[in-house]
């Protein structure tokens, strides 16, 4: 699997990617593996972003990144965070995209 751009990436190919995360990392909640694949296909890099894009509400998109970005997990890094909103930017770890780059080689 690629890192095609958001354009040329089918729904199909995105829950390929989901699946191939999970695969490798079968602790990772659906809608994390989807949160990883999201930012590493360029698809959403913020809470709000993924939330719309993928019709997955913000609260549970919240919570998803405080498990992800935890020191047990390290999966996002947290760039910045809106008081107000909640609004939340991140970015892939290392750990992160070493687990994508093993997900991506075993299909």
């Amino acid at each position: 699997m690629s890192s095609a751009p958001e354009s040329e990436l089918t729904e199909d190919d995105f829950l390929e990617a989901v699946s191939a995360i999970r695969f490798v990392a079968p602790d990772l909640s659906p809608i994390g593996a989807a949160m990883l694949a999201a930012i590493h296909f360029g698809i959403a890099n913020d809470s709000r972003a993924f939330s719309l894009k993928l019709g997955v509400e913000h609260a549970l998109t919240l919570r998803e990144v405080t498990a992800l970005s935890s020191p047990e997990l390290g999966l996002l890094n947290i760039v910045s965070r809106s008081e107000r909103t909640q609004r939340t930017h991140f970015a892939l770890t290392d750990k992160s995209n070493q687990l994508i780059a093993r997900a991506f080689a075993s299909n």
